[in-house]
């Protein structure tokens, strides 16, 4: 029987080609990748040109996907590459997307020539910020190959003191523990931008509602504080290059927090406060995961309710009278 009269042998055909062709660059060059005529819907990797095209989805969120990916490469290397501009990126059609991106970025102490990398990012939740990049090199830089994976289906997950969920934001006397907390100075954050970065990253994980710059504008970094699981780091700010620490940081300057289920006090003086957690794995891949603390939940959750005539407590355990 002919692909003709077999039309899923045909498409199968066909979407395996087009796999082996984005294969042969891991993601990142697919401009080129041909299809035959009427090969019908692939879902594959729709590629954006961001120096001939400045309109492509989620301008800001890439823009901070490329920079995770430096970031992941300046921990790894100990450089200190700035993002300089998008050359491209392809990026999965999916809720979950993965983003292949290829960036010009250089280092002010190296060399002032710009150079090109190649940063793969991971969407691993929706509605929060939950990513895993697992690419971040040179375009030149000889690395072994891996199987090629269109999304994150790899191993990679935190374990030990960073395993399950985000901690909550710590009290007062806590954050005076200079056994579990390292206080950032102001001079420290001003110069590690990736704490910023990291604070935008929650702001905009909740469905990509920024997507202009300028709310970023307004923002004030008025405290953080990095939690390692080590007691007696010396020199206490070694924290900083940790490759898994809890951030916390408190900030104001914006005006709305768009959370999914959570309501939260409007206006730029709020004070507000973020935790961020990074994991970079002995594989060589960066989990960022991150929410805002505080809020107010939109579900109803009642306290009695009547079932079968009867009134039935809420789940929550009340305290003992005696």
């Amino acid at each position: 029987m002919s692909t003709l009269e077999n039309p899923s042998v045909g498409s199968y055909n066909v979407n395996r080609d087009y796999w082996r062709q984005v294969n042969e660059s891991e993601g990142f060059d697919v401009e080129n990748v041909s299809l035959p005529p009427n090969s019908g819907v692939i879902t594959g990797l729709m590629p954006y040109d961001c120096v001939r095209c400045k309109s492509y989805p989620d301008p800001v969120m890439v823009n901070l996907y490329a920079k995770v990916g430096l970031h992941r490469y300046n921990m790894f290397k100990e450089t200190n590459f700035k993002l300089d501009s998008l050359v491209k990126f392809n990026m999965l059609q999916h809720c979950l997307s993965s983003f292949y991106i290829t960036l010009l970025a250089h280092d002010p102490a190296l060399d002032p020539l710009e150079k090109t990398f190649q940063v793969k990012v991971n969407d691993i939740k929706v509605r929060c910020l939950h990513i895993r990049c697992t690419v971040a090199r040179l375009k030149d830089e000889v690395i072994p190959r891996k199987p090629f994976v269109p999304h994150f289906h790899d191993t990679s997950k935190e374990d030990g003191f960073f395993k399950g969920e985000l901690p909550d934001w710590p009290s007062d006397n806590a954050l005076n523990d200079g056994k579990r907390f390292y206080l950032v100075k102001e001079s420290e954050w001003q110069a590690n931008d990736w704490i910023l970065m990291y604070l935008e990253l929650v702001i905009c994980a909740d469905g990509r509602l920024t997507e202009k710059e300028h709310v970023f504008s307004q923002l004030e970094i008025l405290q953080v504080a990095i939690e390692t699981g080590i007691e007696d780091v010396e020199p206490p700010n070694e924290r900083l290059k940790a490759t898994r620490a809890n951030v916390y940081i408190k900030f104001k300057g914006l005006a709305n927090v768009l959370t999914h289920k959570m309501i939260f006090e409007s206006g730029e003086h709020v004070e507000r406060k973020a935790v961020v957690r990074r994991v970079l794995d002995k594989h060589g891949s960066l989990t960022i995961s991150g929410t805002f603390c505080g809020g107010r939940s939109t579900q109803k959750q009642p306290s009695v309710a009547l079932q079968n005539g009867k009134k039935i407590q809420s789940c929550q355990k009340r305290p003992r009278s005696d």
